[in-house]
This record gives structure tokens, sequence and C-alpha cells, in this order.
């Protein structure tokens, strides 16, 4: 094809993300891997406690947990057009190869090490299983599975390193981010398509993460220095994220139809809040370097599944034992949540001190490549892109 860059005579010129913007992104990495935890230490799965006060707690603090992963993907569509001479075919290329250090071989490698300890598990505790059977028994097609699609059914299925179904769509997603990108620069009027796919009303999920990469690519194009949106005060996006929050989770005043045009308003105005607030957190701290800090938060995102099946086991088996009531259920949640990634970044650190390279590859950074890549959520500083669904990122 002809290396030449797309017509933008229309449309205003690309650049990267300024310092405060490229800061905010590192930082919302931690704030939003902190989220994906918080969901992945829900007591009541092994407890079935959904209708209790803490079943309640969780439902209406959804509204803001499950914002991670639409702005993982947001952030990975921004971030994947940023180049400093335009987005050309040539970029397109680049990035992908690139993507095939930083995103296909840590996923491929984080799955074989779940792979090889869910086989011990098996060997151990077979029973603690659930749906992921004992290697012994798992077949070619199993094994193929648990790199792709071993958990869950249809498009609500994961990877045996569960939280790695993030990248496993948004390394699908980005490859036809030629086409969403002719699409968004035609026109400010092209902001209705991906409004359009995460309005579907029975979406399957995968249309409104290709939404939420789009929405990326639109405002790198339309607003390429989000920080005069992230200057804009919260009375803008703050009344609207609470109806939209109110009508999406009470279920006696919406019509089921509208659910998910909502929720893309309720996660749009959000994520909007959610960057405002640690854009200011940025702007107050100006000598931390916000991306260097976080770059553990892949190998967290990777790593945080087999600390928070643990802890919930165990902290779930001893509040139900002891007739702890909600409130012990919450205080327990946060605990669990915060043990989680103390247990990574131990594991992190630890790795990075036995076996550097290694640590380099599973973070998403190859060794001779030492630059902040993106999560869910790896994002990358320059030239890369990123990355962290609790599920990115």
């Amino acid at each position: 094809m002809e290396d030449k860059r797309y017509e933008m005579n229309t449309v205003p010129a690309m650049r990267y993300p300024d310092g405060q913007v490229s800061q905010t992104i590192g930082l919302l990495r931690w704030v939003l891997m902190g989220l994906v935890v918080l969901i992945h230490t829900n007591l009541t799965l092994d407890t079935g406690y959904a209708e209790s006060a803490y079943g309640e707690v969780l439902r209406w603090g959804g509204n803001v947990v499950w914002l991670a992963n639409p702005l993982f993907f947001l952030i990975s569509g921004y971030l994947f057009v940023a180049a400093e001479n335009g987005f050309t075919w040539s970029v397109f290329k680049t990035k992908c190869k690139r993507r095939a250090r930083t995103w296909l071989l840590p996923y491929l490698l984080w799955n074989t090490i779940f792979l090889l300890f869910y086989g011990i598990i098996g060997w151990l505790m077979p029973s603690s299983l659930g749906e992921v059977p004992p290697i012994q028994e798992m077949g070619v097609a199993d094994i193929l599975k648990s790199y792709c699609c071993i958990r869950g059914e249809g498009f609500n299925s994961s990877p045996i390193d569960e939280p790695l179904w993030f990248l496993r769509d948004l390394m699908v997603i980005a490859l036809f981010t030629p086409l969403y990108f002719r699409v968004v620069k035609w026109h400010k009027a092209s902001l209705i398509v991906p409004i359009a796919l995460a309005a579907i009303p029975y979406p399957l999920g995968f249309e409104a993460e290709v939404a939420m990469f789009m929405l990326g690519c639109w405002l790198h194009v339309w607003l390429p220095s989000l920080s005069e949106l992230l200057r804009k005060p919260l009375w803008l996006p703050l009344p609207i994220y609470i109806a939209a929050s109110l009508l999406v989770t009470v279920p006696a005043i919406r019509p089921e139809w509208s659910v998910p045009l909502l929720t893309f308003i309720r996660n749009l105005s959000g994520m909007w809040v959610v960057a405002h607030l640690c854009y200011r957190f940025v702007l107050r701290h100006p000598s931390t370097d916000w991306r260097a800090i976080a770059k553990p938060v892949f190998f967290v995102f990777a790593f945080h599944r087999i600390a928070t099946r643990i802890l919930t086991k165990l902290s779930a088996q001893w509040l139900v034992a002891h007739g702890i009531g909600s409130v012990g259920f919450l205080a327990a949640h946060l605990l669990n949540a915060s043990l989680a990634i103390g247990l990574s970044l131990l594991a992190y650190h630890l790795v990075r001190i036995v076996a550097p390279p290694l640590c380099r590859w599973l973070s998403g950074f190859p060794p001779d490549r030492l630059s902040v890549t993106s999560l869910p959520i790896r994002s990358e500083t320059n030239d890369n892109s990123e990355c962290p669904k609790g599920g990115g990122q």
C-alpha cells in the first residue's frame, strides 16, 4: 500500500498528548487498576450474599468501578493513533509490529504461567479449579482455549489468566484502527458512530469496546490536547454522571431498551470526572513522574487474579463461619483489594530482582526498550500506545 499520510486538511494537526495529559494517563492507569482489583475481590461470588446490604453497596458502587474497562479502551484508542507526523500506513504497521512485542508476547507468557499454576493447583486441590479442567485432563483443544476462551461462553469468555480478556479483545480491535481513523477524521459529526455502536439495545459487549476505542481515536483527531477538556469544571460532567447512574441502577425509573445508551452516557461522564480529578492531582504534584511510577501496572493487572482468588476464598469462608455482617464484608473487600495489589507488587519486585529480562517481558517492556508502555492498560510515553476488562490495561 502506498505509504502516505491520510488527508488531514479538514482536521487539526495530530500530536502527542501534552505533558500534563501524559502524566495524567500514567496516574489513571493506577487508579483504574485499583478499580479492576475491586471488581475481582467481590465476596458475593463465594458467599451468595448478593441480596444483603453489602451486595447493594456493590451494585451502586458498580457505577464507579466499572468505569475502568471503557476508559482503558478509550485511552488505548487515543494513544494508538498518536504519531509525530500523523497516522500513516507506515505508522500503523510499525505499531502493530511493536505491539507484537509489548502486547502479544506478554499475553502468551502470562497465560502459560497461569496454565502451569492451575496445573499445580489441580494436582494439589482439584476441587478449587472451578470451570478450568485439571491440566492432566486437558486435550489440545482445551490447552488452546486456555490462551483465548476457556472461561465463560461466547463474547463473555476469558483466557485462563482471566483479566487478560481485555488485551485479547484490544489486539483484535486495534487491527482495524485504519478503518476507525478514516471514519472519525471525516467530520466532527462522526462522533455519532461510536455513540450508535455503544447504544445497541442488546450489546454483545464487543461493539461497546469498539465504540470506546473509536471514541479515543475521535478525541485524538478533534481534541488532540485533552488539557482543554480536563480543565473544565466538574459541574459539567458530574450532574450528568449522577443522573445517568441513578437511571441505570434503579430499574423502576427507566425502560430496559435505554440501558445501553444510559450506560454509555454514565461511563462517558464518569470517565470525564475521574480523568479531571487525576489531572488536577497531577497539576498539584508536578515533580512526580507518574509515567515511570506506572511501570508495574501491567504486571499487577496480569498477576493479581492469583492473589484475589486466594484471598476471597479464605475470607469468604471465615466471614460466613463467624456470621459477620455487611460492614465486615465491606471491610474485608477493601482489605483484600489492598492486599492483592501489595502481593502483586511484591511478586513484581521479586521477579525484577531474580530475572530482570523476564520481568520486562511480563510488564510489556522488551529488554531492549525501557520506555513506559501501556496497559489494561499499558500506555507508552511517546510513540507507543497503551494498555489494561477487568476483564483492559
